[in-house]
């Protein structure tokens, strides 16, 4: 099943065009569009302890006489309510995050979640400013170098970022920030999703549950599942896409990767259940559905399990398949439909008119399109002074029969004029009558049609 492109969104769910190729869209020189490099090419540059390769695995751990030199970090904030805001910002509900940001006493992580919100807003000059004055006021903070090159990874400033992350290296040494920026950055360059796992996975062995995690975590499984399952490994994109939705739940990309790696994997009842749950959801999953329930047809009847087949084509029908995505299914449907109407005959024989009509309706469930179903559905109705259900049936048959060409196998279009004619709606009684002489002048029933029509009230 053709997959749709993941897009990156790690930082404020907005795409992240300039990291396919790895480069900034900025220039290295001074540039307005490059906010936050322009300020940091302003300030002193910090004497390093050690340069981290950003780019390679975890950083080590630095030795005692590096330890000694690097700055004292901030506590953390422990609110229950920061975090609670900090998950909302991940689902990208930015205006819940802001106010339960709003709630909280000031303070780094308060300050620095403003800016992410500035920038995630679209406001870089706000975010810059947010990000200056924490750098002055806590210098040699982690969280601070951490915060600025995830909101130019997220802008597609790669450089920025890394230049960030390499001087909040050398003065905080590798905190658990700091590791997980390298991972977003991974995940901003070609073939880094791996690298950038492994970066964030390091980070929350720092600090369980670290928070601006989740989602650059769900999508760093999300771009390893895709190509897992392009690379025919069904088994590992399923793990990832689980993986995914752990660390996102309810993540929509997630759920159609866990959905089309159950598909390949042939588990065609567990993809349909994952997509029928997106559907519910209110996401446009039509199109994948019925190709996975006439592929779930397919391996039944194989199978030999002809019911289940049918279900499945049923369904695919009743989501709206054409008779060409149904392909066998058509004739399988139409055979059960007719075998459903000799059983509805049948019963109406032994007088079981209620056994009779839901026989009928099952039948048409099976094939919508039935003319025979329609015709002996609106005679039961009829006989059982259900005149709006018998009208209901006969106009169906009729607008089906008009609109592709078909003759009628019974006058059905009679029997709708005699319940106007009853009803003394002549005038509706003479438009059935003349649709169906339009439809086929010289047909099987035109005679007793104008004959009907001459007897009208004018």
């Amino acid at each position: 099943m053709e997959r749709l492109p993941v897009l990156a969104t790690l930082l404020a769910l907005a795409p992240l065009a300039a990291c396919d190729k790895g480069e900034d869209k900025a220039t290295p020189s001074v540039d307005v569009s490059d906010p936050l490099a322009t300020a940091g090419d302003a300030r002193p540059k910090p004497q390093p302890v050690a340069k981290a390769p950003v780019g390679a695995g975890s950083a080590p751990a630095p030795t005692p006489q590096q330890a000694a030199l690097l700055s004292p970090q901030a506590p953390r904030l422990a609110d229950p309510s920061f975090r609670e805001a900090v998950a909302s910002f991940e689902k990208g509900e930015f205006e819940r995050a802001e106010a339960l940001r709003l709630a909280l006493a000031t303070g780094l992580d308060v300050e620095l979640f403003g800016a992410r919100l500035s920038a995630a807003r679209g406001d870089d000059i706000a975010a810059v400013r947010a990000i200056e004055s924490l750098r002055e006021r806590f210098p040699g903070e982690g969280r601070v170098y951490a915060t600025a090159a995830e909101i130019h990874a997220a802008a597609g400033r790669l450089s920025s970022a890394e230049e960030e992350i390499r001087e909040g290296l050398a003065l905080a040494g590798p905190t658990a920030d700091l590791t997980r920026a390298r991972g977003v950055l991974a995940l901003c360059r070609e073939g880094g999703a791996s690298k950038g796992l492994d970066h964030l996975l390091a980070a929350l062995d720092l600090v369980p549950g670290l928070e601006f995690t989740a989602r650059p975590l769900s999508q760093a499984h999300l771009l390893l599942g895709n190509a897992a399952l392009a690379a025919e490994k069904a088994l590992e994109a399923a793990a990832h896409a689980k993986a995914a939705l752990v660390a996102m739940p309810g993540e929509l990309e997630a759920e159609r990767l866990y959905g089309d790696s159950l598909a390949a994997l042939g588990d065609f009842d567990k993809a349909i259940d994952v997509y029928e749950a997106l559907r519910t959801r209110g996401i446009e999953v039509q199109v994948a559905l019925i190709t996975l329930c006439t592929r779930a047809a397919t391996k039944e009847l194989l199978a030999g399990r002809k019911d289940a087949a049918l279900r499945r084509w049923q369904r695919a029908r009743a989501l709206g398949a054409s008779d060409e995505e149904l392909g066998f299914g058509v004739a399988a449907l139409a055979k059960a439909a007719s075998e459903r109407i000799d059983a509805a005959l049948a019963l109406h024989d032994k007088g079981d008119l209620e056994g009779a009509k839901a026989t009928l309706t099952e039948a048409l469930s099976l094939d919508p399109a039935s003319l025979e179903a329609l015709h002996h559905l609106g005679v039961l109705r009829y006989k059982s002074s259900d005149l709006d259900g018998a009208a209901e049936a006969w106009s169906k048959a009729l607008e089906l029969a008009y609109a592709r060409s078909l003759a009628l196998p019974e006058p059905m279009h009679l029997n709708l004029a005699r319940i106007h004619y009853q009803r003394k709606q002549f005038a509706q009684a003479r438009a059935v009558l003349e649709s169906y002489l339009a439809a086929h002048p010289e047909g099987e029933f035109a005679a007793d049609t104008r004959e009907m029509l001459a007897r009208l009230p004018k």
